[in-house]
């Protein structure tokens, strides 16, 4: 619901803020199928970012699905806030999938500042369990979901999908699952494509 704007959520979706609890909100399954392939609207129009370098020689289109791959330390918290704060879209919602603690307040100050208005953002930090770190990111998505199908615009950021596998490794190999490729169990890639194929723009 449109209340869970500005808040700052767990991975089961229970408030962690001062802010109370959220009203008027909706019931919906975390764990949906993605729209059909015919569904899907093609990517034709422009997705303004914000972002002066991206605008100009990499322009990004709505429904896009784009993958930001760096060392630590050069700047991808700074650049997630930037997308949040100064992008087209209507609604931002922020995933942060076992980031460690000490760094969630400073990106939600730092990096995200006045974009928390438009945004909610979902915290499974790394110290909990694998089960809540994939909770949190089926709930981000379910919530990114909920908003587009309302007809908002709809930005969706996840940091990281690589810490959302490895909590899935972490599960599959407790279950005894082999491991396969570089020590995951075949059930990651599963559950990756799951989840990426929710995303996207779709109706119309």
């Amino acid at each position: 619901g449109y209340s869970l704007l500005g808040r700052i959520l767990d991975g089961l979706g229970r408030p962690i803020d001062s802010g109370g609890p959220p009203q008027d909100t909706t019931l919906v399954d975390i764990h949906k199928l993605a729209p059909p392939a015919l569904e899907r609207q093609r990517l034709k129009d422009v997705f303004v970012t914000g972002v002066r370098a991206i605008d100009s020689v990499m322009t990004c289109a709505k429904g896009q699905r784009l993958g930001v791959f760096s060392g630590s330390g050069v700047g991808k918290s700074m650049l997630l806030g930037s997308l949040a704060r100064n992008s087209c879209a209507t609604v931002s919602v922020i995933a942060l999938i076992g980031e460690r603690g000490r760094e969630v307040k400073d990106f939600i100050e730092r990096s995200l500042g006045d974009g928390l208005k438009k945004s909610v953002v979902v915290v499974a930090t790394s110290d909990q369990s694998p089960v809540m770190r994939i909770k949190g990111a089926s709930t981000a998505m379910a919530m990114a979901e909920y908003f587009r199908d309302q007809g908002e615009h709809v930005l969706l950021l996840m940091d990281s999908i690589t810490r959302y596998a490895m909590a899935q490794r972490e599960i599959g190999l407790a279950a005894g699952e082999p491991p396969t490729t570089k020590g995951y169990p075949p059930s990651v890639f599963g559950h990756l494509a799951r989840l990426m194929e929710r995303s996207g723009s779709c109706g119309g």
